[in-house]
């Protein structure tokens, strides 16, 4: 294993690009380039340039003239990963993002937080949904819980996901997703010793 290879060998894997660098040739004159200001020298990859297309990027006081692979460490888990030059080319000029817009997660974790989102918007929407069927109330105590799980609400929304099981108990105490549902209920309350010995049954 070469030193590139060994020195990349813990970082995340992009799904498309890899783990390590993609080297270009491309030496631009450094004297007419210019770097994100989110790409400084410490962690732009010597070597892996591509050149910019100034047209399709939006508007900016500077515009950037090249992309080069930099190392990043995820603010979630605190993994190292590579912001490719080709991801920040389908970034500004596909995509439309802002020059300003930088890559602060890995993949993995840019997807979870995707779906933390999505998540959100949907219990929102139950939220507000005046006389939810027994479906979307179990929908909806499966958004709250998961999203307790995640970390993003705090355990005290457990209390909601127990008065909708309650109100639903007698007549689907056998179904299925009412068991689940019920048990990760228990196994949160449990950990966090909410309600003591109560349980669901």
């Amino acid at each position: 294993m070469d030193s590139h290879q060994d020195k990349y060998a813990a970082f995340v894997e992009h799904p498309r690009f890899g783990r390590g660098p993609h080297f270009t040739g491309l030496k631009p004159d450094l004297l007419q380039v210019t770097f994100h200001w989110h790409s400084p020298k410490s962690c732009r990859i010597p070597g892996t340039a591509i050149t910019a297309d100034l047209t399709r990027q939006t508007a900016a006081t500077l515009a950037v003239t090249h992309y080069f692979d930099a190392e990043r460490t995820c603010e979630d888990c605190g993994r190292p990963f590579i912001f490719f030059a080709q991801e920040q080319k389908h970034w500004y000029e596909e995509l439309g993002f802002g020059l300003d817009s930088n890559c602060v997660r890995c993949v993995p974790c840019r997807k979870r937080q995707q779906g933390i989102s999505r998540l959100r918007e949907r219990y929102e929407e139950l939220f507000h949904v005046p006389a939810r069927t027994v479906a979307e109330n179990f929908e909806f105590a499966d958004c709250c819980l998961t999203l307790v799980e995640q970390g993003v609400f705090h355990k005290r929304q457990t209390e909601r996901v127990r008065m909708l099981l309650n109100r639903v108990r007698d007549d689907r105490h056998d179904d299925v997703k009412y068991k689940e549902l019920a048990t990760r209920l228990q196994v949160i309350e449990n950990q966090t010793g909410q309600y003591g010995d109560a349980q669901i049954v």
